[in-house]
């Protein structure tokens, strides 16, 4: 047998015990998993906002392969393997396509390789393909203390890129601040002349997860041909800038979406390889805000719905 929490009809996540994978397609593996991540994801699918495959939540955690299937020669048992997108990794043991693992190194916690991937990913294609930044440019990172930001944070730093966070409270000014952001301001009016006051001649790109009611107000602390990179509303509105707001500085504006840019399993496992690469040679850090018995995943969204977390959560079956 094997535990897992299931969404009931009421969407509550409930424990409860289930035969564990008996048969294994090919291509398939068979994982005891370690730790599981907690996403905002799952709290969009608690709420009903985005699908949920079947009733186990979960997509990402890190684990040990104890059973391989057939026409599977890359992954071995006893093997240590991270994923992003393996449906249903609320459970103590999960089957996954071989495709969608990713050896972890032997110089990775697990708890680091449980945390980086799913958020990493999308701070990877915006730092490295969405609007890539030279060493001495300047950018603001909405939601710097998130999962998303501060990773974004750690890349752009390490690309030699001056960053500015912007948060909602001092505690997650501090967690900003340790992710690497020089320089960190709150959410409130005149946000961006605060920026021109650190930075007179504007920022050479916004990235911004909080949509409308912040990016609209950030766009004047571009520079000349700055640009404005969404990716994220979790303010509850998609940001309302027009092609004629554009014009004062000739900026850019682009909504970046992970479908474009993680559209198969060989470039989300290239991706993904890099991270836990990036992880293994301290480069990229993530920081740990809790963990949770399996048991608990019901309060582990409350607590991430609640929005007062800073640093990962995590599920331990």
């Amino acid at each position: 047998m094997s535990r897992q929490i299931e969404l009931d009809e009421s969407r509550r996540a409930e424990l409860v015990e289930s035969p564990a994978p008996t048969v294994l397609d090919d291509g398939h593996v068979r994982i005891r998993v370690v730790l599981a991540g907690v996403n905002y994801w799952e709290v969009m699918q608690r709420q009903g906002r985005v699908p949920l495959p079947g009733r186990i939540p979960g997509t990402e955690g890190v684990g040990v392969i104890t059973e391989v299937g057939g026409d599977v020669d890359s992954l071995s048992a006893g093997t240590r393997v991270a994923w992003s997108r393996v449906p249903g990794s609320w459970a103590e043991v999960i089957a996954a396509p071989a495709t969608s693992l990713v050896p972890v190194p032997d110089g990775v916690p697990d708890e680091a390789a449980a945390s980086v991937l799913f958020q990493g990913l999308t701070a990877h294609y915006l730092c490295h393909d969405t609007w890539p930044l030279s060493s001495g440019d300047t950018a603001i990172v909405t939601a710097a203390a998130g999962g998303v930001g501060q990773l974004l944070t750690q890349l752009l730093v390490a690309a030699g890129v001056q960053v500015l966070g912007v948060v909602s409270s001092e505690a997650k000014a501090e967690a900003a601040r340790a992710a690497g952001a020089s320089a960190v301001l709150q959410y409130g009016e005149d946000l961006a002349a605060q920026v021109l006051a650190l930075e007179p001649g504007g920022m050479a790109a916004v990235f911004d997860a909080i949509g409308g009611g912040v990016a609209e107000p950030l766009i004047g602390s571009l520079r000349p041909r700055g640009a404005m990179v969404l990716y994220g509303s979790s303010s509850g509105q998609e940001a309302q800038i027009a092609a004629r707001d554009l014009s004062a500085g000739s900026w850019y504006l682009t909504r970046a979406a992970g479908r474009d840019y993680l559209g198969d399993a060989s470039t989300i496992s290239a991706r993904s390889v890099h991270l836990l690469d990036l992880v293994a040679r301290g480069v990229m850090r993530p920081a740990i805000g809790a963990t949770y018995p399996l048991a608990e995943a019901g309060r582990a969204l409350d607590d991430l719905e609640s929005r007062a977390t800073v640093g990962k959560l995590l599920l331990r079956p």
